[in-house]
């Protein structure tokens, strides 16, 4: 930390190596909430995985979430400072619904990403302002594009992904999905589930229940949908059977 000492107080100020602390910071925000989210990108559909966790036993569990509709067509899962989640996910459904507004049709998930990575830029760059410590991944089904997953990280990078995972367990989850990749790439949409599913068990290295679990898919012929807690229970049965 003394390294840090003097090029931490200012977002806009380079330490001698190079590096934007205050950045970096944000990055590490993220995982204060402990959780993990699991994205992929199948043949016909693009899936959403995520924990969920309830922190006090007197706070209404259906209203504790990491999934949000961005537009009618657009679906996202926020990992990190939840006031700061908030604000990413208002800010990206106000441009998906200007855009609807300017031009008479959903915005594109890709345009969405960029425009978000852009205003998270902008956060590294002037001292009036902090960048958010959150992430984001997008999904969406595009007519030209097909399934679509996108991750946006608090310097301002995105990239559209086969498969991402964001959150504490960020690394394991990565390299159980790199595994998977490289043996298959066509998974259709139950296949896809169950892949997303089984990272976030891998990553957390324990057998997560589904009333512990979100999971958000969007398809070709199937629009935003939040799976139920018994049709999460059924993907996870057919995980165990597998195994």
């Amino acid at each position: 930390m003394s390294r840090a000492a003097g090029f931490d107080r200012h977002i806009s100020i380079f330490s001698p190596e190079g590096r934007v602390y205050q950045t970096e910071y944000a990055f590490k925000a993220i995982n204060s909430t402990n959780l993990t989210a699991v994205a992929v990108k199948g043949t016909d559909a693009a899936v959403i995985a995520v924990q969920k966790r309830v922190p006090d036993s007197l706070i209404i569990s259906d209203s504790v979430t990491s999934i949000y509709n961005l537009s009618p067509s657009i679906g996202a899962v926020a990992i990190g400072i939840i006031p700061d989640c908030q604000f990413q996910v208002r800010r990206a459904q106000y441009e998906a619904a200007n855009w609807k507004y300017k031009n008479g049709y959903d915005m594109p998930v890709d345009q969405l990403a960029r425009k978000i990575a852009d205003i998270n830029q902008f956060s590294t760059q002037y001292a009036g302002h902090r960048s958010c410590g959150c992430a984001l991944v997008m999904i969406s089904y595009d007519d030209e594009m097909g399934p679509c997953v996108f991750r946006i990280d608090p310097a301002g990078y995105f990239r559209g992904m086969r498969a991402a995972a964001i959150g504490v367990k960020l690394t394991t989850a990565n390299s159980f999905l790199e595994k998977k990749l490289k043996k298959k790439t066509d998974y259709n949409r139950e296949e896809a589930i169950e892949l997303a599913l089984e990272g976030l068990q891998s990553s957390l290295g324990i057998d997560v229940r589904s009333k512990d679990l979100e999971v958000l898919v969007v398809g070709k012929n199937e629009q935003l949908k939040k799976l139920t807690t018994e049709e999460i229970e059924h993907h996870l049965n057919q995980i165990a059977n597998r195994d």
